[in-house]
């Protein structure tokens, strides 16, 4: 019985080395401890990777490595050959003179966004400044103000009952950022400069449709223009040139109350890379002409020059 043992355990024995390779085989590569690095061929066509250390002849190759490969250095002896891997996970051994450090790479370039300068928290819009962008949409000028990863464009026209200041906002800071139409404001400029008081988008909606009850305006005397927006979303901050990216809105027929409600900026949150616009009013100066419009957006005010064109008013 112990004679036969010993010839079992003998037989389990032989199979040991087999089997503590067939592990080695299945043991994962081992993880990239240093910086890739480049094979710098020294003028040769290529170099080899051998599967020992020695490099004897005739060498064993794993492969042959072209100028410029990538390789990863497992481990460096300070021997004649380093222990490394390749891109595609194959692992060997290559003289350390044709080995160079591999340059870093570039960091993408940091494209830094218009944006114009602020004065004790308030941007304004000067011709030709820095962030500052002018198009014509339909015949009304806008003027387009970024400041901090803000956009605010803006454009003005005349009702003939009332001023309609149209406003889009975009955001493509970080964080949130809170819109409030009823903090907007409107100045008339000038020698008679007076501050123009802000309407309500229901209170128009009811005197509107009073009047048209009462034998006044009907709701065919309300052009679209007037109701829907002058410009869509703002463009990204990166695009330059400023684009003018109107989109034409149509609106179904409706009732004057819910085209003020449609038309009308609403309140809130703008969340990081989203936008909104709308319509604003204001009570009609008696000699229109220059004003000046500000949009405060958090803790920041967007000024900006406004003229109307007579002939350019929504009759």
């Amino acid at each position: 019985m112990t004679r036969r043992l010993m010839i079992i355990a003998a037989a389990a024995g032989l199979f040991l080395p087999a089997a503590s390779r067939a592990q080695d085989v299945l043991k994962p590569a081992p993880a990239v401890v240093s910086l890739p690095w480049k094979i710098n061929c020294h003028g040769l066509s290529s170099v080899p990777m051998t599967a020992d250390a020695m490099q004897a002849l005739p060498m064993k190759l794993v492969a042959t490595l072209n100028c410029g490969d990538g390789v990863a250095v497992l481990s460096d002896m300070d021997a004649y050959t380093v222990s490394v891997r390749t891109a595609d996970g194959k692992t060997g051994y290559v003289a350390s003179m044709y080995l160079m450090k591999a340059p870093p790479a570039k960091p993408a370039p940091h494209v830094e966004p218009t944006s114009a300068a602020m004065n004790n928290g308030v941007a304004r819009w000067r011709p030709g400044a820095k962030g500052c962008d002018q198009f014509t949409k339909d015949g009304a000028v806008v003027e387009s103000l970024t400041a901090n990863g803000v956009t605010v464009q803006v454009s003005l026209q005349d009702t003939d009952s009332k001023l309609r200041a149209n406003v889009a906002i975009g955001n493509f800071s970080e964080l949130y950022v809170y819109v409030n139409p009823v903090g907007i404001t409107l100045e008339s400029a000038g020698a008679h400069a007076k501050s123009l008081a802000y309407r309500d988008p229901a209170q128009l909606a009811m005197e509107t449709h009073g009047a048209a009850t009462n034998g006044g305006a009907t709701n065919a005397e309300y052009k679209e223009s007037d109701f829907s927006p002058v410009f869509a979303p703002v463009y990204a901050v990166q695009r330059q040139p400023v684009e003018d990216l109107a989109r034409p809105v149509k609106q179904a027929a409706a009732s004057v109350p819910n085209q003020f409600s449609a038309a009308a900026l609403k309140k809130g949150p703008v969340r990081p890379d989203g936008r909104t616009w709308g319509a604003v009013w204001f009570e009609r100066d008696a000699n229109p002409g220059q004003y000046v419009m500000r949009v405060p957006i958090d803790n920041q005010i967007f000024e900006f020059p406004l003229s109307i064109n007579p002939s350019l008013s929504l009759n």
